[in-house]
């Protein structure tokens, strides 16, 4: 069933101006297209709120099903790009959430 992953961070305050940039190069220019050749992920954006982006962003990644998320944290080949991802996270405010798509083959499961 189609899932969606999102989570919503700031990046760590002490990261300088160009760090942050570095950081959103890597992000658009590496992160989301690995992500895009792991098998089961559909789509991957990164969104920005009022926080000028250092604060109130978002990564949301559509899946084919929830599973791919734990697939994702196991894929070794994935491994150093999560981790140079998360580097630049203040995770003391990220969330994460998972939410999956109302299908009529979902809404067809709740009728008796």
């Amino acid at each position: 069933m189609p899932t969606v992953y999102v989570r919503r961070f700031d990046l760590k305050t002490s990261l300088t101006d160009s760090e942050v940039a570095a950081f959103w190069k890597y992000a658009v220019e590496e992160f989301v297209p690995v992500c895009l050749k792991a098998n089961g992920v559909r789509s991957a954006k990164f969104y920005s709120g009022a926080g000028a982006l250092r604060a109130d962003l978002r990564v949301v990644i559509e899946m084919d099903h929830a599973g791919v998320y734990e697939e994702l944290l196991h894929d070794a080949s994935l491994h150093e790009h999560v981790a140079k991802f998360y580097a630049g996270i203040d995770f003391k405010t990220s969330t994460q959430m998972f939410a999956r798509e109302v299908t009529q083959e979902l809404a067809r499961a709740l009728s008796p």
